[in-house]
């Protein structure tokens, strides 16, 4: 920092200085935001087992409460089921970090399975097109 020749007796930054520091700071911005992106896909990923449990969870509540599993994902999120009694049990969310549907079915042994097919809804893919499923199927 120089002092002015004006006489004022004002300090200030010289252009070269200003360059130094905003270059500075942009460099340090930049490994921020490199560090953080890959939180985001973690945190999807985090998401995404959590919602498959809790529906899994849900449905086992719903078949304690009534006797049966729910047939569809949609008697999980309404709290009722296809006859319309109440099972006082519901799920709100039940769309993935990409905004596709959760998939809900009863398997064939009568376990509930729910399904989350990735960022691009079809079936098969790695990274964030990773499938997803609770139970986890065998070597997962």
């Amino acid at each position: 920092m120089r002092s002015s020749n004006r006489g004022s007796g004002a300090w200030g930054f010289t252009l070269l200085e200003l360059v130094v520091v905003i270059t500075i700071i942009g460099i340090l911005g930049a490994m921020v935001v490199v560090r953080v992106a890959g939180y985001t896909a973690k945190a999807q990923k985090a998401k995404v087992e959590h919602d498959l449990k809790a529906i899994i969870h849900v449905a086992e509540l719903i078949q304690a409460s009534t006797g049966r599993l729910p047939a569809t994902l949609e008697e999980i999120r309404s709290g009722k089921t296809e006859s319309g009694e109440e099972t006082h049990l519901t799920l709100s969310e039940a769309k993935d970090p990409w905004g596709n549907e959760y998939l809900y079915e009863v398997d064939s042994s009568g376990r509930p399975r729910a399904r989350c097919l990735g960022k691009d809804g079809s079936e098969g893919g790695e990274g964030d097109n990773q499938d997803f499923e609770e139970p986890k199927a065998e070597g997962q």
